[in-house]
C-alpha cells in the first residue's frame, strides 16, 4: 500500500501490488475549517474563506497491537489518526495481510 498527499486534493491510499496498475482504494479529506480563528495556520489571514485544508508532510502507516492507522498533518485540522472501518479491511484484507506481512 502507498499513500500519498495532494495538498488541497486530501489524502489517497493506492494498492501498488502491480506497479503498472496501481488502484486507488481509499480517500480522505480533511474538512475546511473556513473562517474559523487559526493565527498558527500556514493559510489563515484576517478574514480569509478557505474552502480546502492543505494535507502536509508525508503519511505514516502506524501499527499498534491489533490497529493499523494512518497518520497525517494538515494545516488547520493539525496531527489526525485515520483509522480504516470495518469494511475496508474485510474488501481488502489481501492488500492489508501483505502490507502487514501475514501472506
Amino acid at each position: 500500500m502507498l499513500a500519498c498527499s495532494f495538498e488541497q486534493a486530501g489524502l489517497r491510499v493506492f494498492d501498488v501490488r502491480d506497479l503498472y496498475h496501481p488502484k486507488e482504494i481509499a480517500y480522505w479529506k480533511p474538512p475546511a475549517l473556513r473562517t474559523a480563528f487559526l493565527p498558527g495556520s500556514f493559510t489563515w489571514a484576517p478574514g480569509a474563506d478557505r474552502t480546502a485544508d492543505r494535507t502536509a508532510g508525508t503519511p505514516r502507516f502506524v501499527k499498534i497491537g491489533d490497529e493499523f492507522d494512518l497518520w497525517t498533518v494538515s494545516d488547520g485540522n493539525g496531527f489526525q489518526v485515520l483509522r480504516f472501518t470495518d469494511n475496508f479491511k474485510a474488501k481488502y484484507k489481501d492488500v492489508l495481510d501483505e502490507a502487514l506481512g501475514k501472506q
